[in-house]
């Protein structure tokens, strides 16, 4: 490791106006030139990584590549070019088959911006994706980074990008002692890229500098030894690699107690559409709900159950509780087997304007628990909905749940946690 004597380790630049000195005295021509040699020699032998590749695959992956690794990736898309060869089938196919293929990969709004893309492409643009990252950047699901990715890998467009990798190399070669995930040094970032990505080879560069992030460069123990630009990092200059990216600390994990509902009648088997919106948004599910302070999983369904389709269910056995871990929760999911108490109300099948006249009907006089606050909360539902609005609510509760057999249960798509209760319990 060099001393620090040998550079000039103090603090020189300035968030806003983004002067940075060392990017004076900076030799772009060397770095590229030793990147781009590096590449070529060591770069990871990845599907998308050939001549010509068509820019539909540089699509999937790119989008598929957002907050997850390359092997997690792998499989999901091989299985995407099987089933999806080229942007006119993806955008024909149903949003089920679609969130079916991406199960398991979470995430699964990316899956659902990926499909409206493709409509949009074909819609908008005749089937061809646009190279212009400004007309990239209004399809959905697509933010300045991937649009960079797309733009210079698929198109050789000298275009920036900067995603955690990029920032961590950058954050150690020009030594930005500030927090990587703040507007302020993100805008840093990408005026480095802007300046430092070569106009011959653009994409190549991008993805070395990537690859630089993801197997040299890494967060904890960088291997700086074999690292090709190590003699142009001013971090490593100044024996600070250790240092730098400067993080902030991480969210507090919230801990979240479900309940879960194995229901079956005639070999069927009762599930629901989860909405559009929030975690696992589109995916189907057993029928499940977040369990109050103190109250049981026994509880907590039956009174799901009376609140969002009206039916009365009696406790079976309950089951182990099964953990899951999400980025910044962690669920502890009791499935309980229940049997109905009740017949299945008919307006769980009923159309839209019967269902809510039915709701209407109940909600015109509605019980004291509609009145509750806990209720509310419990269907995360606000307190202050009004009554045409608690009327669309419960509807949808009602025309989301099926009753399915085995032969239409593998075709739709459920949360993981719920895929492991399905293979395990379900018969």
């Amino acid at each position: 490791m060099a001393q620090e004597s040998k550079v000039n380790c103090s603090i020189n630049y300035n968030i806003g106006h983004v002067k940075l000195g060392h990017m004076k005295r900076f030799n772009y021509k060397s770095f590229q030139f030793k990147l781009l040699r590096w590449f070529g020699k060591n770069k990871r032998r990845l599907p998308w990584r050939i001549p010509n590749v068509d820019p539909y695959r540089i699509f999937v992956v790119e989008i598929m590549l957002q907050q997850t690794q390359i092997k997690t990736v792998l499989p999901y898309y091989d299985r995407w070019l099987k089933a999806f060869s080229n942007i006119r089938v993806l955008a024909r196919a149903p949003v089920d088959r679609v969130l079916k293929l991406w199960e398991g990969l979470g995430y699964y709004s990316r899956a659902r911006n990926l499909h409206k893309a493709a409509k949009m492409i074909v819609n908008q643009f005749g089937g061809h994706i646009p190279s212009d990252p400004a007309l990239l950047r209004q399809l959905p699901g697509i933010g300045r980074y991937t649009a960079g990715a797309i733009a210079s890998i698929a198109f050789q467009k000298p275009v920036p990008l900067v995603d955690g990798n990029v920032a961590r190399v950058f954050s150690r070669i020009f030594y930005i002692r500030k927090d990587i995930s703040k507007p302020d040094t993100i805008k840093i970032m990408f005026t480095i890229a802007e300046k430092i990505v070569p106009q011959k080879k653009p994409g190549d560069f991008n993805q070395a500098l990537m690859e630089l992030g993801a197997i040299i460069c890494v967060p904890e123990n960088p291997r700086c030894a074999i690292c090709p630009v190590r003699q142009l990092c001013k971090a490593y200059q100044c024996g600070k690699e250790l240092n730098v990216p400067v993080k902030s600390r991480n969210v507090a994990i919230k801990e979240i107690k479900m309940a879960a509902a194995i229901l079956q009648n005639g070999g069927r088997l009762l599930v629901r559409k989860r909405p559009n919106h929030g975690i696992w948004g589109g995916l189907w599910e057993l029928p499940s709900v977040i369990r109050q302070k103190g109250e049981s999983a026994e509880d907590a369904i039956q009174q799901e159950f009376k609140l969002a389709y009206g039916m009365q269910v009696e406790i079976e056995k309950k089951l182990p509780v099964l953990r899951h871990q999400l980025t910044h929760r962690t669920l502890w999911i009791e499935p309980v087997v229940v049997h109905m108490s009740s017949p299945r109300p008919p307006n769980i099948h009923q159309n839209t304007r019967r269902t809510r006249c039915a709701v209407w009907r109940e909600l015109a006089n509605p019980p004291s628990c509609w009145a509750e606050k806990r209720e509310y909360r419990r269907m995360d539902l606000p307190l202050t909905l009004s009554l045409r609005e608690r009327v669309r609510e419960k509807a949808k509760n009602l025309q989301s749940a099926r009753w399915v057999d085995q032969k239409t249960l593998v075709l739709l798509s459920f949360p993981v946690p719920h895929q492991k209760l399905i293979r395990e319990y379900i018969s």
